[in-house]
C-alpha cells in the first residue's frame, strides 16, 4: 500500500479536540483570559491552571504559537511594553473581533453544556435501574 502525503501541518494539537467553529479550546481560554485583561505569555501560561491545564504541562512554545495564530486571525493583538526592564515584552490583548467571536464561542459552550448534563441525566436515570 502506498504511502499517503498528509501535509505540512499533519499530527500537530493532537488531542486538542476542535470545538464548533474550528476554535480549539487553548485558544478559547486565552481569549477568555484576555477579555479579562491584557497579559504576557508566561503569565497566560500560569493562568490557564484554572482551566484545568496542569502547571507545566503545556510546552511555552504552544502556547505562543496558539497566541500567534490568533493575532494572525485578528482576535488578539499584541504590543511591546516599554516599561519592562531588560528586553522588551510583548503583551497581548484581544480585539473587538476576539471578543465577538468570544460571546460566540461562550454560547455554544452553554449550549453543549446543556447537552452534556442532558447525558449525564440519561445515564444518572438508568443507573438508578441498574444497580
Amino acid at each position: 500500500m502506498p504511502e499517503r502525503h498528509r501535509g505540512p501541518g499533519y499530527g500537530r494539537n493532537r488531542g486538542m479536540a476542535p470545538m464548533r467553529g474550528g476554535i480549539r479550546f487553548l485558544q478559547t481560554c486565552l481569549l477568555v483570559l484576555l477579555y479579562q485583561k491584557k497579559s504576557y505569555g508566561y503569565s497566560l501560561a500560569n493562568e490557564l491552571a484554572q482551566f484545568g491545564f496542569s502547571p507545566g504541562a503545556l510546552d511555552i512554545s504552544i502556547i505562543y504559537r496558539a497566541l500567534r495564530g490568533l493575532e494572525i486571525e485578528g482576535l488578539v493583538s499584541t504590543s511591546l511594553d516599554e516599561k519592562s526592564l531588560g528586553p522588551q515584552r510583548r503583551v497581548y490583548g484581544i480585539t473587538p473581533q476576539g471578543s465577538k467571536v468570544l460571546s460566540q464561542l461562550v454560547e455554544e459552550l452553554r449550549e453543549r453544556k446543556q447537552e452534556i448534563e442532558a447525558i449525564e441525566a440519561a445515564y444518572n436515570a438508568a443507573n438508578k435501574r441498574h444497580p
